[in-house]
Formats: C-alpha cells, sequence, structure tokens
C-alpha cells in the first residue's frame, strides 16, 4: 500500500509539472493574418482594404513558383515607400511572413519589414506622401543579388520630424547565404524596451524550425507600438528600385504556436489554404 501511495504521488507531481510546464510555454493568440487570396463582391481576389492600406506599387500575382502553402495568389511589391496595415499593435508580438526577394534596380534582393509606425503630421498641407508621414522601425533581409550588404540584416529606425533614417546592418548570426528568387519564412519577434530578434528558414518551415539570424535594440527607445508592412524603395513610375513579393502574414502575441503536418500554423498558414 505505501508503494501504492508513492506511484500516486508521483504521478500527481508529474502531472503538476507538466500543466506548469504548459501554462510556462503559453499559446499565442492570434492578432492579424492575411494569406492575400480574400475576393470582391465579384469574385475576383483583391487586396483587402480592411487590412492593409496599400500604395500603388502593391498589387496581387500569380504564384508561380506553386509552393503547397502559397495558395494562388501573392502579394507583389516594387518601390514605393511603404505600405501598412490598418491595425495597430502593442509593444510586444510575432510577426511572420513569407518572402521572396526579387532583381530589382538600384539596390535590389531586398524585402523590407515594418513595425511600430506612428504617424506623425508634420505636413499638414499634405505636400509629401501619405505613406511618408510614417515614424517607423524596419528590418531588411538581404540575399544575394543585394548591392548593400548582401546576406545581411539591416535594423533601420526612421523618423520623419527630422528626415532622417538611420540604419545598422549585420550579417546574418549563423552565416549562412540566402538566395534570391526562393521562398523563405521569417519570424520578428518584437519585444519590450525596444529589443528585435530575427529568424530565418525555408518556405513552409514551423516555428521551432526558424534559425535565429540576428537582433538590435534601440537604444534610444523611439517608438512604441503601431502598425506593421513593408517598404521597399525606389520608384513604381520608373520601375526602378528594390522589389520582393510576400505572403502568409501572421502576427501573434509572444508565445508558443503549434504548427500542423506540411509546416502549416494553425488557423493560419493551415486552414487558410482550403482553395
Amino acid at each position: 500500500m505505501r508503494y501504492a501511495g508513492m506511484k500516486i504521488s508521483t504521478w500527481q507531481i508529474t502531472f503538476i509539472f507538466i500543466l506548469t510546464l504548459c501554462i510556462s510555454i503559453g499559446y499565442a493568440d492570434i492578432l492579424f493574418q492575411d494569406d492575400f487570396e480574400a475576393k470582391n463582391a465579384l469574385r475576383q481576389r483583391v487586396i483587402d482594404e480592411t487590412k492593409w492600406m496599400p500604395i500603388p506599387s502593391w498589387k496581387l500575382s500569380d504564384n508561380e513558383d506553386r509552393h503547397e502553402v502559397l495558395g494562388r495568389r501573392v502579394l507583389d511589391i516594387w518601390g514605393h515607400g511603404a505600405g501598412l496595415s490598418v491595425a495597430e499593435f502593442p509593444e510586444e508580438f510575432d510577426y511572420y511572413a513569407d518572402f521572396k526577394t526579387m532583381e530589382g534596380t538600384g539596390p535590389g534582393s531586398v524585402a523590407r519589414f515594418v513595425f511600430h509606425a506612428q504617424e506623425d503630421r508634420v505636413d499638414p498641407l499634405n505636400l509629401i506622401q501619405a505613406n511618408s508621414i510614417y515614424n517607423h522601425y524596419s528590418a531588411s533581409i538581404t540575399t544575394e543579388g543585394a548591392k548593400y550588404s548582401p546576406q545581411h540584416i539591416r535594423w533601420a529606425r526612421h523618423f520623419v520630424r527630422e528626415r532622417v533614417r538611420q540604419v545598422w546592418s549585420v550579417p546574418f548570426a549563423d552565416r549562412q547565404s540566402r538566395k534570391r528568387d526562393v521562398w523563405y519564412r521569417v519570424k520578428f519577434e518584437v519585444r519590450a524596451n525596444h529589443q528585435f530578434h530575427a529568424y530565418l528558414g525555408e518556405v513552409g518551415a514551423a516555428p521551432n524550425e526558424l534559425i535565429f539570424v540576428g537582433t538590435w535594440t534601440d537604444a534610444e527607445k523611439r517608438f512604441t507600438g503601431g502598425k506593421i508592412g513593408f517598404s521597399m524603395i525606389g520608384s513604381v513610375k520608373g520601375g526602378w528600385g528594390e522589389r520582393a513579393q510576400f505572403d502568409n502574414i501572421v502576427v501573434t502575441t509572444p508565445g508558443f504556436l503549434s504548427v500542423e503536418p506540411k509546416g502549416k500554423l494553425p488557423l493560419t498558414w493551415g486552414e487558410l489554404r482550403r482553395e
């Protein structure tokens, strides 16, 4: 009987340990998601303007690479500044995306992600572009073919009021090379105290398969909370500048995000692929 009692006690301790572990890990809540497969009343695929404030260079293109996780359409951007989400996000979140850098002109082969974008009305006469009135942070992934710092992450702080864009460029922490015209998955951990961490992997990779590639802390602690989006340098009219494609944008609270087979995230990169 004493032995049986010890077995029960051991089981109880094990159960408490597992329960504590689950609570400490936590599960992430989904704050935002888009796979660019939205349709209008005519059943045409369109950029969902309840989620995004698109700029003229944004368009939907066919998924020519035929990756299973990408669906039929992807977002294609060529230059022309920053396009942002309608919603704002808190100080801490995880920002997932699939992306592919492409050959452009000028800088080329860059995918630039924006976060903590905050409107700064310094132009009451609206003399500058609407997408230029936002303070923001950005993280650029540069692959082979980039004119400036290929195989780097370029963290940047854009401050409208001072007309300043400061850049901190660091090589990928794992020293691996990423190719142009190849789809990857990225995760940015946006954290308190203005700390940011980046992870990369193959398209379709589960969150725990993504590899740490860089970190940065803003010592000036300028922006806390705001919109997410993409910012590509160039001119849509002249067809000049950086070009990249994006898909499967997911923003969650910090935490553990489980996956389904084939590297799809639940509800987001899994259930949304229903066509």
